[in-house]
């Protein structure tokens, strides 16, 4: 009999075995503890992941059975939620010891092929693959971007995504996988049409990895920590006004028009084919834009700080007026046919004055440069200059603002600190540096 201290509650003592039961079970009871310690630490997180597709692979877990190890992993069967426990020997545990049969049962798991692609795939049949998600992506979502980005997006989908993830289940893809596959991209080589072989630049694995995040959501991608190549800074081409000047005066008909246009007033050049003459306010020197093109349809402006209303001066004016001649519908600029410029046969126009001018080529967006420079070197508000060009904050503006090198030179004599030369005595060096009026060599002398 025995007693309970906290209840008072008397107990039947429980019946004591003899010598040999005693010693059978408290090695029996050893030989349990070794066995359910080896396998506890080991256990799957049954909380974390139904099956193995939702993780990164597994390794398995070595127990002993008696005098051999044995591994155990989890197998998915096609079309069910439960894992089946499968368990296989891996040798005696006097000829492998037990980090041995660890190496040995990840070998047999690989061979297995039980953390494969392949394996995920076939396992995870009539699930939701990335081919699937980026099908429906595509078609309720692509829709809601602007012209210029569906194309994109959608070429970035098709030539770089799908041929890696498609056949994936979402589950599968996960950090590891997308870091590997911006480590490709990097490597990768682009052929163009022309033959010339080049690498993808950073910003356009950016713009490929921005889409991908697009179809998995954030859900997916939000605890990641991705390693993206790093854009290098790269100056834009940006017109002097002297440059933008010698353009203009080579140019004739409405390409001196046009080009006075882009130079005046900054504005895209989408926009500027986009102009109707109703957009025009010659009487008042003023410019609605409103809409944009982009290969060759109408399209709404890049931002909603794109409609605005831009003046101009009033040689731009003048111009204009005798550009239209009398017209008082349609577009400001167009081609024999009525229909908009194209953007790559104005970059070529415009390259070929250049090229006469003895000028760095550049492209179209190189007015626009221009025109944010001169608005700020003669100290327009910066909230005017943003207003005119259609930027949304004036970070982005500063972006577009390029000095010229005489202007440079010019502030910095005009908020000049000393104004009157400074005299022979002071131009003395000190102790601390050398003295050469004292080293030098009297004229009689040399």
């Amino acid at each position: 009999m025995s007693t309970d201290q906290t209840s008072g509650k008397v107990h039947a003592a429980a019946p004591q075995p003899s010598d040999s039961q005693g010693q059978h079970t408290r090695l029996g009871f050893a030989c349990a503890l070794n066995e359910s310690a080896d396998t506890l630490t080991a256990t799957p997180n049954r909380k974390r992941a139904k099956r193995m597709s939702f993780r990164s692979g597994q390794s398995g877990t070595v127990v002993r059975k008696g005098q051999m190890w044995h591994g155990r992993y989890y197998d998915d069967i096609p079309g069910q939620e439960e894992r089946r426990r499968c368990s296989i020997p891996l040798g005696s545990i006097r000829s492998l010891k037990k980090t041995e049969a660890k190496r040995k049962l990840r070998t047999i798991l690989e061979e297995m092929g039980l953390n494969e692609d392949a394996h995920l795939e076939r396992v995870e049949t009539g699930t939701r693959t990335f081919a699937n998600e980026a099908a429906w992506w595509k078609e309720s979502r692509l829709p809601i971007f602007k012209p210029s980005c569906q194309e994109t997006m959608g070429s970035h989908l098709d030539k770089y995504l799908l041929p890696r993830f498609g056949s994936l289940p979402i589950v599968a893809i996960d950090e590891r996988r997308v870091q590997e596959f911006i480590a490709e991209l990097t490597r990768r080589e682009h052929v163009w049409p022309n033959g010339i072989s080049r690498r993808l630049s950073p910003k356009s694995i950016r713009n490929i990895v921005g889409v991908l995040k697009l179809i998995l959501g954030q859900k997916v991608w939000r605890e990641w920590r991705l390693s993206l190549p790093e854009i290098p800074v790269k100056e834009q081409r940006c017109f002097s006004p002297e440059e933008m000047r010698q353009i203009v005066h080579s140019s004739a008909g409405q390409w001196k028009v046009l080009f006075a246009m882009l130079a005046g007033t900054g504005m895209r050049c989408g926009e500027a084919f986009g102009l109707r003459v109703d957009d025009l306010d010659l009487a008042n020197g003023r410019v609605y834009i409103r809409r944009s093109i982009w290969n060759g349809k109408e399209v709404s402006v890049k931002t909603k700080k794109g409609h605005r209303v831009v003046n101009i001066e009033p040689s731009l004016v003048q111009l204009l007026i005798a550009h239209l001649g009398g017209r008082r519908g349609g577009r400001v600029f167009q081609t024999r046919n009525g229909t908009p410029f194209c953007k790559s046969n104005v970059r070529r126009k415009l390259n070929q004055i250049l090229m006469k001018l003895n000028l760095v080529p550049a492209g179209l967006h190189a007015f626009r440069h221009g025109r944010v420079s001169v608005l700020q070197a003669n100290g327009v508000p910066g909230d005017l200059v943003k207003e005119w060009v259609g930027h949304s904050n004036l970070q982005t503006t500063s972006l577009y603002t390029h000095f010229q090198d005489s202007f440079r030179k010019q502030i910095a004599r005009d908020v000049a600190l000393f104004a009157q030369p400074f005299s022979a005595t002071e131009l003395r060096v000190g102790p601390n540096g050398p003295n050469f009026v004292h080293d030098a060599v009297p004229a009689g002398e040399s």
